[in-house]
């Protein structure tokens, strides 16, 4: 049986820990730049292969026994290679074993001669990159394409390769043969040491499960292993790869399976209850009013937030800034207006009540989320919009909605000024207790979509629509921005997803689409909002969504207050009319 020794001791590339100290960071981001998950593939996906690691310093009897030895080479924070560490690798590949050498995903570090094993082969300082197609010609991506270099066993089947922050390799003379390359830089090379075989290749992040469904990267894996092994490329590689690719799954972590998010513990779930005697004297007193003197009733909402207890407000900073699994943070139990109207039933409306409890509470966490705005299409630009269901849009994609399943969906995905978070407070629930606001994360999600269909999620190949009350005809898929669905870090990213107006302009878009949606059923979470109930929703995270319930339209109807933030006024400061909170970017539909 193979052996495969990973070199865990000149590099951190194979472990899981938090970087520089980062112990707040969700265990999705420990990955960045790593390679951890890599031995799970090789042993699902290679066959037969026994895997061990090397976490302390050589000795001459490290490398005993190893068939192919994977090592990345250490960064300046880092033990180096040392002289002893080269005789051991060219003893190494003097003996017929394979060597797999990546280069560093930092920048600006020293270059890496390996000459002592391949005379003129040297790993570059600098991460390659390219300059962007405008309107960001000025910046430079290190995320690059490069071409599969056709005439060696590792390069077999593979046209095109994408490296996520790769160095150059630097091959002069014969002894080596450039395997990949990008506008005439070399990114990977292969050479036969004596009866051994090396490859180098400029960064190892083409093989981390975020990246491994993209282009041939995993023909090119499995390639790049089998000739290091055996001297072949890999028999069947197609079929090996898409089984890789298609088959494979993010599996960080496990989830609770208890699907109501209140009877979860964890800090997803503040209760308000124990702090009513506080919280009723913190709303009490005379309140501007918020529909005639916006600006004075959220500055006296936010100064009374500071006098919230400790423990909601360290709750709300918390997800403000690490979120949770859950992408939702649930206050339970806040003091509720004592005379409270009946249901509107003209939402877009002001409501006259006697009290502010509601957009008290609202205002004030919002301060503490970023800055509340308006759409001027939703709710005729309400602040603080009534959610409440209509006899007109009971069978409609609206929030007005009651007969249907309000389904997954990111709040104005459309909307260039989309908010961050959405806040959701319950006035009055549904007459027989059973509507449901429904989350499904982003997180959760993943570890239920293949290598493929992540990678195709990020492509901006995603088609949404516009929704109904910004004047979009009921259902329209596709008629609005162009847009990728996973977004940002590419361990841990953001999502924007509309399950009922998106389309995917490919046929493997619209497949990984469907993939989506599926998992995001399969992850849902529920609650169902009680009078008092503050959900706080991250809409760059999770998708929400509201089940069907009987209205009676009698002024006892379900009702719901929401107000919609952004974490950064200025991109939609041209959108508002002088220094209003109200976004009036209209709509071609």
């Amino acid at each position: 049986m193979p052996e495969i020794v990973l070199d865990r001791f000149h590099s951190d590339a194979w472990h899981t820990a938090p970087i520089r100290g980062e112990t707040s960071a969700a265990p999705e981001e420990k990955y960045l730049g790593h390679l951890a998950d890599l031995a799970e593939v090789l042993s699902e996906h290679l066959g037969d292969v026994a895997i061990r690691s090397i976490d302390a310093r050589w000795g001459t009897d490290t490398l005993e026994g190893a068939d192919l030895l994977i090592l990345t080479l250490p960064t300046a924070d880092q033990p180096p290679l040392t002289a002893e560490d080269m005789a051991l690798l060219r003893g190494h590949l003097g003996t017929g074993r394979g060597l797999l050498v990546f280069g560093g995903s930092v920048s600006d570090t020293a270059p890496c001669p390996l000459s002592d094993l391949v005379p003129g082969l040297v790993v570059g300082p600098d991460l390659v990159s390219v300059r962007q197609e405008p309107p960001t010609s000025h910046l430079l991506t290190y995320s690059v394409g490069a071409d599969g270099l056709p005439g060696h066993p590792v390069a077999e089947g593979v046209e095109e390769l994408h490296f996520h922050r790769a160095r150059s390799v630097t091959v002069t003379g014969s002894a080596a043969t450039a395997v990949a390359a990008r506008d005439g830089r070399v990114l990977a090379a292969a050479a036969e040491v004596g009866s051994g075989r090396l490859v180098v290749v400029g960064g190892g992040e083409l093989f981390a499960l975020p990246f491994l469904g993209r282009a041939d990267n995993a023909r090119f894996l499995l390639n790049t292993l089998s000739w290091l092994l055996t001297g072949q490329c890999a028999p069947g590689g197609s079929e090996l790869a898409k089984a890789v690719t298609h088959e494979r799954f993010f599996t960080v972590r496990s989830f609770a399976a208890e699907e109501d998010l209140a009877k979860v513990e964890g800090s997803h779930v503040v209760d308000a209850r124990p702090y009513r005697s506080l919280l009723e004297r913190i709303g009490g007193g005379v309140l501007p009013d918020p529909y005639q003197d916006q600006a004075a009733f959220l500055l006296e909402a936010e100064l009374r937030f500071d006098e919230m207890p400790r423990v909601i407000r360290e709750a709300v900073s918390t997800f403000r800034h690490q979120s949770n699994d859950y992408e939702g943070l649930l206050v339970r139990g806040l003091p509720v207006d004592a005379e409270l109207p009946g249901t509107p039933a003209d939402p877009a409306r002001q409501v006259d009540k006697s009290t502010w409890l509601s957009e008290l509470w609202l205002a004030g966490f919002a301060s503490a989320l970023g800055f509340p705005l308006a759409y001027l299409q939703e709710k005729h630009g309400l602040l603080f919009q009534n959610v409440a269901p209509t006899p007109h849009n009971a069978s409609n994609l609206s929030s007005e909605s009651s007969a249907i399943l309000l389904d997954f969906h990111t709040e104005t995905a459309f909307h260039p000024h989309m908010p961050d978070f959405l806040m959701l407070h319950c006035l009055r629930s549904d007459h027989d207790g059973i509507a449901k606001t429904i989350m499904a994360s982003v997180r959760m999600a993943l570890p239920h979509l293949s290598l493929a269909d992540r990678c195709e999620l990020f492509l901006p190949q995603f088609r949404t629509g516009v929704d109904y009350s910004f004047g979009s005809a009921n259902g329209v898929q596709g008629n609005g921005p162009t847009l990728p669905v996973l977004y940002g870090n590419p361990y841990d990213p953001y999502m924007t997803f509309d399950l009922d107006l998106m389309v995917g302009e490919t046929p493997h878009a619209q497949q990984a689409l469907e993939a989506l949606r599926s998992a995001v059923n399969k992850v849902q979470r529920w609650v169902r909002l009680e009078p008092g109930d503050l959900l706080i929703v991250n809409n760059r995270r999770a998708v929400h969504a509201r089940s069907e319930f009987s209205a009676r339209f009698d002024g006892r109807d379900r009702w719901l207050q929401r107000v919609c933030l952004v974490s950064d006024p200025v991109p939609s400061a041209a959108d508002r009319r002088g220094s209003g909170r109200v976004v009036e970017t209209a709509f071609a539909v």
